[in-house]
């Protein structure tokens, strides 16, 4: 079974309000995440929460999630990955670990990496945008104990720099990585989206 892990804790101190909430063509960021989600080939769906947890937990509720709260989520982003691997049953062989606001991947992308783990049998697999490693990241059962562990801001790119030979990676065009931290960026996105035009979304 391959589980989605959605992280969707963060603070959203530079966007001022809860930024997973906000809306792009009529969904919400997180919406759109969990839509894509649902289209692709993981089994059940796992979303952290943390600040504004009843707010951002409505939203997201609804058909194969369940709702992880992590209390710790102001000590960083590894709290609340830790908090969803933790969350996993023992039919997991893997999991799918997902950013609240990068409404911009798309099912397919999540299946290309579940194919790539079933492929080379390689416990992490990671997304790669042009020069940029980043997130959505594939996470093997070998590793749950590791990621179980992690804290502060460390997330699955500490496992990737401490066990290189375990990583394989799928390359994705860079305006899928776009993500939503300020004012700025989320005008940037709702425009692109609204256009149907890729987003270039500074990093």
């Amino acid at each position: 079974m391959i589980s989605a892990v959605v992280l969707a804790a963060g603070r959203s101190v530079r966007m001022g309000t809860p930024k997973l909430l906000l809306k792009l063509s009529g969904r919400s960021m997180v919406q759109r995440v969990l839509d894509s989600v649902r289209g692709s080939r993981c089994d059940e769906i796992v979303v952290v929460l943390g600040e504004a947890a009843e707010r951002v937990g409505a939203e997201a509720a609804g058909d194969r999630v369940r709702l992880v709260v992590n209390e710790r989520y102001g000590e960083g982003m590894g709290t609340s990955l830790a908090a969803g691997i933790a969350a996993l049953g023992p039919q997991c062989e893997a999991a799918v670990v997902l950013l609240g606001d990068q409404p911009c991947v798309t099912a397919g992308m999540i299946d290309a990496l579940i194919d790539a783990h079933r492929r080379t049998g390689k416990p992490i697999v990671a997304s790669r945008y042009g020069s940029v490693i980043g997130a959505p990241t594939l996470i093997g059962r070998a590793l749950f104990p590791e990621a179980r562990r992690l804290a502060g801001d460390s997330g699955g790119r500490v496992l990737i720099q401490q066990h290189p030979d375990l990583v394989d990676e799928v390359r994705f065009p860079p305006a899928a990585a776009a993500d939503v931290d300020t004012p700025e960026e989320f005008a940037r996105l709702r425009a692109a989206i609204e256009r149907d035009t890729p987003p270039t979304t500074p990093r």
